[in-house]
Order: structure tokens, then sequence, then C-alpha cells
């Protein structure tokens, strides 16, 4: 039940930074370089949460406000790596 768990977030996870690597700009820039490592660590998060989510439903653990706070914590901590040192100029 677990790897069954653990494969369906990495399935999840692969595929959700496939799709949004289709999205990011090619080239060697940096801006593409930059595009790209933020669509990986995106869809890793998502199948993290989902993950998160399987497995905490699997348990018997999973209400709305659990999965609101799994939600939540994702997507703040999303906002905070995105929100980096931005570039100068």
């Amino acid at each position: 039940m677990i790897a069954a768990l653990g494969g369906a977030a990495l399935v999840v996870g692969a595929l959700a930074g496939l799709v949004l690597l289709r999205v990011a700009p090619a080239g060697r820039s940096t801006r593409a370089r930059a595009s790209r490592a933020r669509a990986v660590r995106r869809g890793a998060e998502i199948g993290a949460a989902f993950g998160l989510i399987a497995g905490l439903q699997a348990i018997g653990g999973l209400t709305p406000l659990t999965a609101l706070f799994v939600v939540l914590s994702f997507a703040i901590a999303e906002y905070v790596l995105s929100a980096g040192a931005s570039p100068s100029r």
C-alpha cells in the first residue's frame, strides 16, 4: 500500500513537472534555466502534496482541515521560494 502511494506520488509529480516544463522557455539563458528549475521544483512539490494527502487518506486522517493545511503549507513555501532574491539591474 505504501509503495503504491509512493509510486503514485512520484508519477503525479513527474507528470506535473513535465507539463510545467512544456511551457518553460527553451534555451541556455539564465532566465530559461531558472524557469526550468522552477518547473521541476513545482512538480516535486505537487507530487509531495499529493503523496501527503493520499497517505492521510489511507490512514484515515484526512479531513478538509488537514487537506487545507497541507495545500496551504506548500503554497506558502512556493511563495517564499519564488519571492527570493530578485536580480538587480
